[in-house]
């Protein structure tokens, strides 16, 4: 994500109650100071009993604790009173609620008078769901039972929800038991939910819709997909890199069920599910931003930085070092990996989270990694966008440390794409153990725009030459060592500048960076059903099925030879005698290509046994493999129908010999054939 675009992304209206709390009810009401009960500092804590919740939030400038702090909710009648009245530890306020109705969804909000006698409301920090003015957008469409807003009861902004007594999720056999993909050999599909699906009731994206689009991904073969940020953000058409809450998942998307069931569903299917999370900064909806906000309450603020001490500074600027935000870190990567079971995330401009201080930021996610990831899923992915003028020295850190980095190479893949063969379109740095590279992402122009564009000779006139040469491109990403990613829409060539938008298509205009994107599948567009398409979308699948499903162990390793270096027209990349890929990254001229010695089968032409010698064509791409591999087919690529690869009699099978038979991977051990979950098919 970068700075650049922050104030474009989202239809955003801030909207406030239509009155303030009487703070006359409680004119005469001092503190009452009480220690907290043990174990009890931010957030939200419920009794095992279902009927109580203790909440806790810190009210305090860098100075000074606030005076007092009142609960305003549901349970009040939203009215100040002194029942209600949070007890005082320090710069901590505390309160027990008891007989509350299991199952029942309350809302409130904490009423601070800060030492300076400004009175605020806000949510509280640690909310688990909020509700806002404008719920009655997105939020309503995708789940009409989402509890209304108080509007007209003196709520200001964002209210917290909580539950007493919820019940549980009942995740899946597959969750409970699900076997994460090796950190280097992940292939992940990123997508934006809003963008990626068609509205639910005629509003935007949703998890309803996404959960339509999971044939077409795990079709694809990726065995992970990464969510840009999912939680809470301003407005509710929004990439999610303007956040305000942390443990609270987007409404907008769909309920807490329905991300649960959408997680449950992919690891159904094999794949992990991988969440962007924004802790650079947060906007002045965030809580402890809104208590001491932008302005000259910002220097009184411990939480956020005057001036950042890095080259990233937008919106609010986290302080990292001190210990209240540290521990809320902490608690999130915790939460999201405990309570929605997800695999891993990607931390947004990692090299910002910093103390007040600059170059802090390795200390403090080698201590996010320790006590989040590594405390309770050790195989979980943390993968850091870390750039900035220290990368060189702080990202084989962070690697050694168990972590991954996004590594764009974006520039090399744009340029073979275009055809334009030249320094700085080498694969060397896509070839890398530790590191996830990818030919696409949401924060660069798309290839096949730039071909459409600024193309070599054919690739700009000829639509079919263009997206001839999707499939090496991505092969010649994912097949090298490391992990790799795939932007959304990248396997069928999506065309469109990534500053256009849905109503201005062929606009390349930064107004539009953030916005709606033309639809590949609008009427007259189709492109799931054009031929040239389907054809780039099939082989994308047959490179990333062989990698993570049909053979992930050979690629668990490294690769035993490669020439992938600038200018090449044919390059090449082996992994002993296992798998052989070439490419012709010429615009106009063949390219011979001799394989190695021994016996190699055309994987892509139907596990033929292969030749010694192969002419390819411009944009050609070839892949052989050491035994006979049968690669999938599809008859529509968005369904989860493979045909024409049909289950031969046991003999006829190799030893270990995998196939893929209706979305099945299937192995021959003895005269019986299994899954890959180790159930007898056959």
């Amino acid at each position: 994500m970068r700075k650049l675009f922050l104030g474009l992304i989202g239809c955003f209206v801030l909207a406030l109650g239509t009155q303030a709390a009487n703070w006359n009810d409680v004119k005469d009401v001092t503190p009452i100071e009480r220690q907290r009960p043990a174990g009890v500092s931010n957030g939200i804590y419920y009794g095992a009993d279902g009927t109580s919740v203790t909440l806790c939030t810190y009210a305090a400038s860098k100075t000074q604790s606030a005076k007092r702090v009142f609960l305003l909710g549901d349970m009040t009648d939203w009215k100040l009173s002194a029942d209600y009245q949070l007890y005082k530890d320090s710069n901590y306020f505390w309160i027990t609620l008891n007989g509350l109705t299991p199952g029942q969804e309350y809302r409130y909000q904490y009423a601070v008078e800060r030492a300076d006698g400004v009175k605020k409301q806000i949510s509280d920090l640690y909310s688990e769901k909020v509700l806002h003015p404008d719920d009655q957008y997105e939020p309503k469409a995708v789940d009409p039972n989402l509890l209304d807003y108080p509007t007209g009861k003196g709520a200001d902004g964002y209210v917290t929800v909580i539950q007493p007594g919820k019940p549980q999720y009942q995740w899946s056999d597959a969750t409970l038991n699900f076997q994460r993909p090796n950190k280097n050999n992940l292939v992940i599909y990123e997508l934006w939910i809003y963008d990626y699906t068609t509205g639910s009731n005629g509003y935007g994206g949703s998890l309803k819709g996404l959960m339509k689009r999971l044939d077409y991904i795990q079709n694809l073969g990726v065995n992970a997909i990464e969510l840009m940020p999912i939680c809470e953000f301003d407005g509710n058409y929004n990439w999610g890199y303007s956040p305000n809450h942390y443990f609270a998942p987007d409404r907008a998307y769909g309920s807490e069920e329905m991300y649960k069931e959408f997680i449950d569903e992919c690891h159904k299917r094999g794949m992990a599910v991988i969440l962007d999370m924004v802790f650079n900064h947060a906007t002045g909806l965030n809580p402890m931003n809104k208590l001491y906000p932008y302005g000259t309450d910002l220097a009184n603020n411990p939480w956020f930085n005057v001036t950042a001490p890095h080259s990233d500074n937008v919106y609010e600027d986290w302080n990292h070092g001190f210990e209240p935000a540290h521990e809320m870190f902490i608690r999130a990567l915790k939460y999201w990996l405990t309570e929605y079971k997800v695999d891993g995330f990607r931390l947004d401009l990692s090299h910002g989270l910093c103390s007040d201080k600059p170059n802090t930021s390795v200390a403090n996610l080698k201590d996010y990694y320790d006590k989040s990831i590594k405390a309770v899923s050790p195989t979980a992915y943390m993968i850091c966008e870390h750039w900035g003028g220290n990368m060189g020295t702080e990202r084989p850190q962070l690697i050694s440390y168990g972590m991954q980095c996004w590594n764009n190479t974006t520039n090399a893949y744009c340029q073979t794409a275009m055809g334009w063969l030249k320094d700085g379109d080498g694969f060397g740095e896509a070839n890398r153990d530790g590191y996830v590279s990818y030919c696409e992402s949401h924060d660069e122009e798309r290839m096949q725009y730039k071909c459409k564009k600024y193309g070599n000779g054919d690739v700009k006139t000829n639509t079919a030459v263009r997206l001839g040469r999707i499939a090496e491109n991505v092969a010649f990403n994912v097949l090298l060592n490391g992990s790799h990613m795939l932007w959304m829409w990248e396997e069928i060539g999506y065309d469109f500048s990534i500053n256009s938008d849905v109503d201005h298509p062929d606009a390349d205009n930064t107004n539009y960076r953030c916005n709606k994107k033309p639809r590949p599948d609008a009427v007259g567009r189709n492109y799931f059903t054009q031929a040239n398409r389907v054809a780039a979308f099939t082989k994308c699948a047959q490179v990333i099925t062989l990698r993570t499903q049909l053979m992930p162990e050979v690629f668990e390793g490294n690769p035993t030879s490669q020439n992938i270096s600038s200018g090449a027209k044919l390059r090449k990349i082996q992994w002993g005698s296992n798998v052989f890929a070439a490419a012709n990254f010429d615009v106009t001229t063949n390219q011979a290509v001799t394989l190695p010695s021994g016996t190699w089968y055309d994987y892509l032409d139907g596990a033929t046994q292969a030749s010694s010698t192969y002419t390819l064509a411009p944009g050609e791409l070839k892949v052989f493999t050491g035994t006979p591999v049968i690669a999938p087919t599809f008859s529509n690529i968005q369904k989860r129908d493979h045909t024409g690869i049909e289950l031969t009699p046991s003999e006829s099978f190799s030893k270990g010999q995998k196939i893929l038979r209706d979305g099945q991977i299937l192995i021959l051990r003895g005269e019986k054939v299994y899954n890959v979950q180790g159930q007898e098919v056959r």
